[in-house]
This record gives structure tokens, sequence and C-alpha cells, in this order.
């Protein structure tokens, strides 16, 4: 008889499984802007998040990771209507499960992500989009059916609809009052005309930013593109045992936090 031959893996098993050491301070994902990374989420999970901190209760994590490897993540477990830390903790603990499961050796920093600051649940995001990236294998995935199966799914829907409600209800007519003398009138279109004249001059403060904002982009995007071409030097098999290469590297990857410490 002959062998049966193999199954092809599906493009999910196939999939190459990414861990911290794979995505290096320098690499493009953490250069990611905050309203760039807001926008990918909204766009992959079809959610309407408005800042980065609202990653903190864990939940849009375990889809992300469900959204590239399917019955890896238990979505009937993930709590969507998280208030509190713990419930938060037990969304990030599905994280790790997930990513034991799947061999990847990232430690999720629990501990760090639920108090919401907004620098550590920006890197994470930041490594979750490179993680995606690397990851994707480009099928359909229907976000809204997935996040239907989790906890706390129509308490958040709920709190959209009145938040919603909120902004489009239509503000009480306010009392309008005659100016007691004309002097009270000549105030009041002399102190419109200030408001004006500051307006003005906002507006010129706003379009000065732009253009130093602009600038200061592109010298951050030249310099980037040249240390990244000094990592790939020193990683290469020529030089990546060397002193000097190690020198470099630690330069590189030292957070802000060190440097200061260092020229202490």
């Amino acid at each position: 008889f002959l062998p049966k031959p193999a199954q092809r893996p599906s493009l999910r098993t196939m999939s190459t499984y990414v861990n911290e050491p794979a995505v290096g301070m320098m690499n493009e994902a953490y250069f990611k802007s905050r309203s760039e990374l807001i926008e990918w989420v909204n766009s992959l999970l079809n959610l309407n998040i408005a800042k980065v901190e609202d990653c903190a209760t864990g939940a849009i994590h375990c889809q992300i990771v469900d959204s590239l490897f399917p019955r890896k993540v238990k979505m009937s477990k993930v709590n969507f209507g998280a208030k509190y830390d713990h419930e938060y903790a037990v969304n990030f603990k599905i994280v790790q499960d997930a990513f034991t499961k799947l061999g990847v050796k990232k430690v999720v920093p629990i501990q760090k992500l639920i108090k919401a600051k907004y620098q550590d649940n920006l890197e994470f995001l930041q490594w979750m989009y490179q993680f995606f990236q690397c990851n994707d294998s480009g099928e359909e995935y229907d976000a809204e059916a997935r996040r239907a199966r989790s906890k706390g799914v129509s308490k958040m829907m709920k709190n959209k609809e009145n938040q919603s409600g909120a902004l489009n209800r239509p503000k009480k007519a306010s009392t309008y009052r005659k100016p007691i003398s004309s002097k009270g009138s000549r105030i009041i279109k002399r102190n419109s005309g200030g408001s004006s004249q500051k307006i003005e001059e906002y507006k010129k403060k706003v379009e000065e930013y732009e253009r130093n904002m602009k600038i200061v982009l592109k010298e951050r995007d030249f310099y980037f593109h040249k240390i990244v071409e000094m990592e790939k030097i020193c990683l290469s098999a020529e030089h990546k045992e060397s002193d000097l290469s190690n020198e470099l590297r630690k330069i590189m990857y030292d957070d802000i936090d060190a440097a200061e410490e260092t020229k202490e």
C-alpha cells in the first residue's frame, strides 16, 4: 500500500510565530502613532475606541489573537464589559494562555497594562500590531459574530448608545437677556472683537506648529532609516559578535531612563 500523502497545513498553521526578541525597539512597529493604531483596531474589529487606554481591559487583545488563530481563544470567557482590574487581569491571562498554546515566548505585562497607563498600553499595542502583521493570513474574519459569544457585549453596546445619545441630545435653549444699558452693549461688542483677534492668533500658531511638525517627522524618518541600516549591519553574521556591534546595540536598545542613568 502506498502511504497516504501528508495533509497540507492551513495558512494559520504555517504562520510565523513572533516573540519579543524578534521585535526589537528599532522595529517600525514602535514608530506607529496612537491614531494609526486606533484606526487599525477599529477597522479590524469593527469597533469605535477613542484612545489606546481602551485596550487596558484586555478584551481587544483577546480578539486580535482570535482573528489570527481561531479556536485558540475561548471567546465565551472574554469579558468586554470588564470594569475592574481583576476582570482586566482575567482577559489578559486568556491572551497569555493563547500565547503559551501557540509557542509564543512573549510575556504579557499584566500588572502594568491593567493600570491603564498610556505608555504601557501603547507599547503593547505596537507589539500586537507587529504580531498581527507577521501572522495575518488574509482570511476573512467576522468580528461582530465572534464578539457576540463574549460576556458583557450587550453592556458595552448599551454604554456606547448612551454616550452617543448624550452627544446628540439637543442643548437647552439659552435665555437671552437684553443689555441693561448701551454701555453694556458696547462692552459685549468690544469683547467679541478681541475674541476674533485671538482666534486668528491661535490659527497662525497652529499653522506654525503643523509646519514644524512636518519638519520634525521628516527628520525622524531620516534618522530612523539610518538606525535601521546600522542595526542590520550589527546583526549580520560578520559583525554580530564584535565588541563594536555589542556597544552599538546596547545604545540602540537602551530605554530613555537607562540612558539618563548612564549620563549621571
